[in-house]
């Protein structure tokens, strides 16, 4: 069976694989479309795309892809761009913001340890990164460092107070981002929809402005997700959400069959009246 996973995380946002780890993997366990998503920037996605432009396997399919920074309703999301052409100058621009307000708030959080008496640097928290900055790369930071014994223990202690005192988060309007990615030739579904506040009224004012998927996961499924995707005509995307190979946690691990992401694409190809930047 064809599968697709469409939820792909490399070490230039807060994976561990280079793109072409993710491309050899990816092969190994015979999946035939991957996404890579990684977190606000598309150098992941580009180096993937040129080493299989350059390979003579044909077994494996780039779909362009990004996780993006958003808010609805005063409630911090993240939204999964496809089919869009990458290299789009609107989209670009949005992401060189997103990186900036990315590093802004990274500078905060680390003022704000550096003020608790926690001993950490810029270089500790930039060491592993490889292009977006994130809470994740503090979290490893303040685990390596001792301060913390896993990102569980990071983020409670420490990450999500300084995220709270923060007054200028680093998302932008949802709203936008569907609207810029849709001028891109492409469409968003919403990711981890179980981790979304007041998510009936999120996904309302979201489909009303261009939403088209919704990520769908077994274990992490929100309550009546059937009858929500129904109501709002929102198709189903999923992926591994993968950063690193653990026993629970490997490329493939969540997938849409093939069938399903050709439902999918001809959906999005018709939300888009047949203007999609990506050919399947």
């Amino acid at each position: 069976m064809n599968i697709a996973d469409l939820h792909i995380h490399t070490f230039f946002s807060d994976g561990d694989l280079s793109p072409e780890e993710i491309i050899k993997e990816s092969i190994s366990r015979n999946i035939s479309y991957i996404s890579i998503t990684d977190h606000d920037n598309l150098t992941g996605y580009k180096k993937a795309n040129s080493i299989i432009k350059k390979s003579e396997n044909n077994s494996l399919k780039l779909i362009p892809g990004i996780e993006l920074s958003g808010s609805v309703n005063n409630s911090n999301i993240h939204l999964l761009a496809y089919f869009f052409d990458p290299n789009n100058k609107d989209l670009n621009s949005v992401l060189k913001i997103l990186q900036l307000r990315r590093n802004e708030f990274a500078k905060f959080a680390l003022k704000k340890l550096n003020e608790e008496g926690v001993n950490i640097s810029w270089g500790d928290i930039v060491k592993n990164s490889k292009g977006s900055v994130g809470r994740l790369h503090i979290a490893y930071a303040l685990i390596s460092l001792g301060y913390a014994k896993n990102t569980n223990d990071a983020f409670e202690t420490y990450l999500h107070k300084i995220k709270s005192l923060y007054e200028n988060p680093f998302e932008i309007n949802a709203k936008e981002l569907i609207e810029v990615i849709r001028k891109a030739g492409g469409v968003c579904s919403l990711a981890h929809p179980h981790t979304v506040n007041d998510v009936d009224k999120s996904i309302n004012d979201l489909y009303k402005n261009g939403l088209v998927g919704l990520e769908i996961i077994e274990d992490k499924k929100i309550k009546d997700s059937d009858e929500i995707m129904s109501k709002f005509e929102l198709t189903k995307t999923a992926g591994s959400d993968f950063h690193r190979s653990r026993k629970k946690s490997y490329l493939g691990k969540n997938f849409l069959n093939e069938q399903e992401l050709l439902n999918f694409y001809n959906i999005s190809k018709n939300k888009l009246n047949g203007e999609i930047s990506w050919n399947m």
